[in-house]
C-alpha cells in the first residue's frame, strides 16, 4: 500500500454544515412579521426571482390601467364640459407615461430596483392624472375621491416587498395633498379624499403582504426542489450535477488566480461482491457509511459527491496533491478501521483512491476527472485499498 505521510494533518471536526450537505437556503422555520425570511444572500435572490415574475405579470395591468384612466374622459365631460380639453391633455399625458412603462416592461428584464422605479412612475402617473383632473373640475374632489383610491390599491401588484407600498405611493400622495391645499378643500371633502387615498394605500399594503407571503412560499418550494436536484437521495451528499457545476467554478477560479485545486475519486473495493453476498440493502448501508465518514472528516470548503454506484468524488479547493493524498489516506485508514454491521453481518470495507491536481496536465474539469480516474485504475491495478496521485504520463 502507498504510505502517504499523515504528519501535520489534524483531524477536522465534524461539521453539520459541511458543504457537501444540502445547503440551507430556505427560511429554516424563521418568520418575520408573518412572512418566511431567508438569509441575506437568499433574500437578494428572492428579490430578483420576484422581480422577474412581476416583470412578466405587470405588462397587461399597467397597459389596461392606462386605458381605463383615459376612458374616464367621459366622466370629465359630464361633470364639466368646459374643462374637457384640459382634462384630455392631462389624462393623455398620464396614459402615455403609463404605456411607456408597459413598453419598458415588455422590452427589458428589469432588476428589482428598476422595477420599483417603473412601478412608482406608473402608479404616480395614474394618481397624479386623476388628482389634476379633479383639481380642474368643479367639485371634482367632492364627486371623484373614489378614483384616487384606484392606483394606490393597484400598487400592491407592483412591489416585490409589501413594505415598499407606502414609498411607492408617496409622490402621488404628496401631489394630492398639495392640490387639496391649493384648491382650499376643507372639512368633510378634505377628510373624504384623504380617507380614500389612505384606504387605498392600506388595502394595497394588506394585499401586498398576502401576495409576498404566497411568493415567498413559492420561492421556498423552488429552493427545496433546486436543492433536491443537486442531492444524492441515498447518501444525502451532492450528486454529479452539483459536482459538475461547482467543479467548473473552482477550475476557473484556480486558473484565474493561480490557486491549487485537487480532486480525488474513490471507489469501494469489490462492491459488487458485497451486494451479491449480503444483499443490496446492506450494500446501501456501506455506501451511507462511507458518505457519513467523508461528511465528518472533510473540510467545510470541500465538496463531497456520489457520482456513480460505488464511486465518490471529493473536490478540494486550495489543496495541493500532497495535502489531498494525506486526506485521502486518512479516509482510507478510517474506513478500513470502521466495520459496517447489521445483525450478524460485520464487514470492513476498503476503498481505492485516485488523485489529480489542476495544472498543465489537467487544465479543465474533464482533464482533471480523467487524470484522477486513471490514478484510481492504477490503485486498483496495484492491489486496491491504496491512494495513487495522478501524474502527466500516468497510463
Amino acid at each position: 500500500m502507498m504510505g502517504c505521510q499523515q504528519e501535520g494533518l489534524g483531524a477536522p471536526s465534524p461539521d453539520p454544515n459541511n458543504s457537501e450537505k444540502p445547503r440551507k437556503e430556505g427560511p429554516g422555520g424563521r418568520m418575520g412579521f408573518l412572512l418566511p425570511t431567508f438569509d441575506e444572500v437568499t433574500e437578494r435572490r428572492f428579490d430578483v426571482w420576484r422581480a422577474s415574475r412581476l416583470n412578466d405579470a405587470l405588462l397587461a395591468p399597467v397597459a389596461i390601467g392606462a386605458l381605463a384612466m383615459f376612458s374616464f374622459l367621459l366622466w370629465d365631460w359630464l361633470l364639466d364640459p368646459s374643462r374637457f380639453l384640459a382634462c384630455l391633455l392631462i389624462r393623455g399625458s398620464g396614459t402615455i407615461i403609463m404605456l411607456w412603462c408597459a413598453w419598458k416592461l415588455l422590452r427589458t428584464r428589469s432588476s428589482p430596483i428598476e422595477l420599483r422605479w417603473i412601478g412608482m412612475l406608473a402608479v404616480s402617473a395614474g394618481t397624479v392624472s386623476i388628482a389634476l383632473t379633479q383639481f380642474l373640475l368643479k367639485d371634482g374632489f367632492l364627486y371623484g375621491p373614489a378614483g384616487l383610491a384606484l392606483f394606490p390599491t393597484v400598487s400592491a401588484v407592483v412591489v416585490t416587498r409589501a413594505r415598499q407600498v407606502p414609498l411607492l405611493n408617496l409622490p402621488g400622495f404628496a401631489v394630492v395633498l398639495a392640490l387639496l391645499l391649493l384648491k382650499g378643500v376643507e372639512g368633510f371633502a378634505l377628510f373624504n379624499v384623504i380617507a380614500f387615498v389612505g384606504t387605498g394605500v392600506f388595502a394595497a399594503g394588506i394585499l401586498a403582504l398576502a401576495l409576498e407571503r404566497t411568493a415567498r412560499y413559492g420561492f421556498q418550494l423552488e429552493l427545496k426542489l433546486e436543492e433536491q436536484a443537486h442531492i444524492d437521495p441515498l447518501t444525502g451528499i451532492a450528486n454529479r450535477r452539483r459536482l459538475e457545476d461547482r467543479a467548473r467554478e473552482e477550475v476557473e477560479r484556480a486558473r484565474r488566480f493561480n490557486r491549487p485545486l485537487s480532486l480525488m475519486i474513490m471507489d469501494l473495493d469489490h462492491f459488487k461482491g458485497i451486494n451479491d453476498r449480503h444483499g443490496h440493502p446492506f450494500g446501501d448501508k456501506v455506501l451511507r457509511a462511507l458518505a457519513a465518514l467523508g461528511r465528518a472528516n472533510l473540510r467545510q470548503t470541500d465538496l463531497f459527491a456520489r457520482v456513480g454506484g460505488e464511486e465518490f468524488v471529493v473536490l478540494m479547493p486550495e489543496t495541493t496533491a500532497e495535502a489531498a493524498a494525506q486526506l485521502a489516506e486518512r479516509l482510507r485508514t478510517l474506513l478500513s478501521a470502521t466495520p459496517v454491521t447489521e445483525g450478524e453481518i460485520s464487514l470492513t470495507a476498503t476503498i481505492s483512491i485516485g488523485i489529480a491536481t489542476h495544472g498543465a496536465d489537467a487544465p479543465t474539469v474533464e482533464a482533471l476527472m480523467t487524470l484522477a480516474d486513471k490514478a484510481l485504475y492504477a490503485a486498483k491495478a496495484q492491489g486496491r485499498d491504496r491512494v495513487v496521485i495522478g501524474r502527466g504520463g500516468l497510463g
